[in-house]
């Protein structure tokens, strides 16, 4: 099954498709904290699990995780400190950055082993994730990193390889859709301006330019209403697009409705799962969604950590979306397990 890819670390069945169905809270700026997970045990014979005396993990969530791609996030975070038996200490700004920085700066303070950071300024949170570095704490970046000095104070990245997803995508886009030379392609995301959004972008955009096409962005917001009607605005001033490629999980389970509104049927691929991207692709609305696995993003960013906490081990940078693309052929897996592991 092509969505289906193994992590190099440890392999589960069946494990992490994005599953974002709603932004609930992501417009809140106060942070709000989950109690702490841990398992109790010796750990194994090798050491693993037991070794290290703090087995504290902060593992900082830039959105709600009532919304379901976090939660599933979070889901995969929270089995791996039970498996590794480790402390697990989630916390969210549920969508604000500026929060989402303070919560790095307290958790240097609290003195945890590790931090999970999402990395989605390229300069904003430096000066936090450098100090933790320099304290002796051990950051990995997961969902989004960024070059620059930030990188050098990160030991590695869970996440999808966006710019792959997107020339993956535009790829089965003009083989499925027959696009004529030239075509417009309507490219609307949350964020034009974040480096998911840009990596995405240039990766569609690299596979169109054997067809001439060209792309258009729009910015959405993460406010369903909003990206609704935005996304509708547009197609009802451009009847030339030729396809959609909904660079975000906002605009990708609207996408379907926009259309409806205003009478278009095109071509549509698009990034991340949802149970309206589901439907979509079994009524054949939808070609193919990009899925960046979000259970892997949890779950091997936490193994990771605790890996080196034990055994000193460096993590690893792990393509958590690998190739795969959820289509007709495999979208019953996904719908089966949705809202939990995929």
């Amino acid at each position: 099954m092509r969505a289906l890819v193994s992590a190099p670390l440890l392999v589960l069945a069946l494990v992490g498709c994005s599953n974002a169905s709603s932004d609930a809270g992501a417009g809140s700026s106060a942070p709000s904290t989950e109690p702490a997970a841990a398992a109790s045990g010796a750990g194994l014979q090798s050491g693993l699990g037991s070794r290290a005396q703090n087995r504290k993990i902060t593992f900082l969530l830039s959105q709600d995780p009532g919304d379901s791609f976090w939660g599933t996030i979070s889901q995969g975070a929270k089995d791996a400190a039970k498996l590794f038996n480790v402390e697990l200490n989630l916390q969210t700004s549920q969508g604000d950055p500026g929060k989402y920085n303070d919560l790095i700066g307290s958790a240097v303070a609290d003195k945890p082993a590790a931090i999970a950071v999402v990395i989605d300024d390229p300069k904003r949170y430096t000066e936090n994730v450098c100090a933790a570095s320099k304290a002796g704490i051990a950051v990995l970046a997961y969902n989004i990193t960024q070059e620059g000095d930030v990188a050098a104070c990160t030991s590695g990245f869970v996440g999808q390889n966006f710019e792959d997803a997107g020339f993956l995508l535009g790829q089965r886009l003009i083989a499925e859709a027959k696009l004529p030379q030239g075509a417009k392609v309507f490219t609307p995301v949350e964020f034009p301006d974040q480096v998911y959004a840009i990596q995405r972008n240039a990766g569609v955009q690299k596979a169109l330019d054997a067809i001439g096409a060209k792309t258009e962005t729009v910015a959405t917001g993460i406010d369903d209403a909003g990206a609704l009607d935005k996304m509708s605005q547009y197609l009802l001033g451009h009847k030339d697009v030729a396809a959609i490629v909904p660079l975000g999980g906002t605009p990708h389970r609207n996408i379907e409705a926009a259309m409806n509104d205003v009478g278009v049927k095109v071509p549509v691929v698009g990034f991340d799962l949802s149970k309206p991207v589901i439907d979509g692709i079994k009524s054949g609305t939808i070609i193919a969604a990009a899925d960046q696995q979000p259970y892997i993003q949890g779950f091997q960013t936490v193994a990771q950590l605790a890996l080196k906490l034990d055994f000193g081990l460096s993590p690893a940078t792990i393509n958590s979306g690998g190739g795969g693309l959820v289509d007709k052929s495999n979208v019953a897996v996904v719908e089966q397990l949705a809202g939990t592991i995929r």
